[in-house]
Formats: structure tokens, C-alpha cells, sequence
């Protein structure tokens, strides 16, 4: 598969084999079967300063992903790189909403602003867990691992899957796919000028 990167995002850091992993681990987000993703460099990581350098060189410009830093206490960061299109499409769920008006979000508020309060909570030393919503995990898993329901837990898969898992592996079988659709292009040697932009 050919494609082209349209905006001369990618050209900087076109030989990093962190960016090459970071492209593979976000197949899904770019593909945008999946809303977003959040990885992590640790504190005592030698290459965080290098690695927070690459991902600003080669997304900065990116129009299909956008993406924050959150510095933690203990010096490591939180990355969290968002496909908004996606996400728009899951905080168009009425169900999720609810959820997240429930659990304290404010109501009528964009994307974006959902997206700074998410952030917010992920600069605190407790885990927003209600994330699962913002990374595209079907709301019956989330709220099951939350507490809430009646919902069995049935097994792990990327996510601890609840109740009727039929939509769960539907969901986690198009996040494998997108995967191996991008690490099919990288282990091709698919120059990453190609890899961001995928219809």
C-alpha cells in the first residue's frame, strides 16, 4: 500500500526506531479505529529528553493526531496522542456522555474541552479510568472495571473485557489489524513520510 503524508510532518525523524515503535504502537489511532492512546516515559529513562524531542519533531505538524505531555511528580511523562475525528465520533455515543456527566464531566462541551479535563485528571497520582471511553474500549468494559453494573468480567485482552464480549473482540480485532496494517508498512522499509496520513 502506497500512501503520502500531505502536510511534511514526518521527514525529520524518518530513520528513529522510537518514532518507528510509537507509528506501530499507534496504528490504530492513525487508522482511526481507535481514538487515542497514552504511553509513557519513565523518570529515569536516560533517552526521555531525546525521545520527548522526536515525538515534538515528527507529530508537530501532523494534522490527523494530535498529541499532549503531562509531566508527573516523579519526573516521568504521560503522553497522550488523540486522532479527534475518532474521538468525536465515541463522545457522540449518548450512553458515554451520560457515563461521563455521572461520573462528574460537565455538560455541552467540545472535544477539545473534554480533552483538557481528561489531561487534568491525568497530571494526579489517581488514574482516570474512565480514559477506556477516550481510547475507544466499549463502554460496558469500562464501566464493568469501574465498579459500575452488573457486568461479569470475562477475560483480558488488550482491556479487561465484561459481559457480552461479541462487541469487544469485534473492537479489539480492528485495533489488531490497523496494527499490523502499520508494522506491515514499516517492516517494508515504507519510508515514515507515508506512515501518518493513512486513509
Amino acid at each position: 500500500m502506497k500512501v503520502t503524508c500531505k502536510h511534511n510532518c514526518c521527514k525529520n525523524k524518518s530513520n528513529s526506531s522510537y518514532i518507528k515503535w510509537i507509528l506501530g504502537v499507534l496504528g490504530p489511532v492513525i487508522l482511526g479505529s481507535k481514538a487515542s492512546e497514552i504511553l509513557n516515559i519513565s523518570s529515569i529513562d536516560i533517552h526521555k529528553e531525546e525521545k520527548i524531542r522526536d515525538i515534538e519533531s515528527f507529530f508537530k505538524n501532523c494534522f490527523k493526531i494530535s498529541y499532549k505531555f503531562i509531566t508527573m511528580n516523579d519526573g516521568g511523562v504521560r503522553i497522550l496522542f488523540v486522532n479527534k475525528s475518532s474521538l468525536s465520533k465515541v463522545l457522540d455515543n449518548k450512553k458515554c456522555i451520560n457515563f461521563l456527566k455521572f461520573i462528574g464531566y460537565p455538560s455541552n462541551i467540545t472535544v477539545d474541552e473534554y480533552i483538557d479535563i481528561l489531561v487534568n485528571k491525568l497530571h494526579s497520582n489517581e488514574f482516570p479510568h474512565e480514559i477506556g471511553i477516550f481510547l475507544g474500549y466499549p463502554l460496558k468494559d469500562v464501566v464493568g472495571f469501574m465498579g459500575y453494573g452488573n457486568y461479569k468480567f470475562h477475560e483480558t485482552k488488550s482491556w479487561r473485557i465484561y459481559g457480552e464480549p461479541d462487541v469487544s473482540y469485534e473492537i479489539y480485532n480492528k485495533f489488531l489489524r490497523d496494527k499490523n496494517k502499520i508494522k506491515e508498512l514499516i517492516d517494508s522499509n515504507s519510508s515514515l513520510e507515508d506512515l501518518v496520513n493513512i486513509i
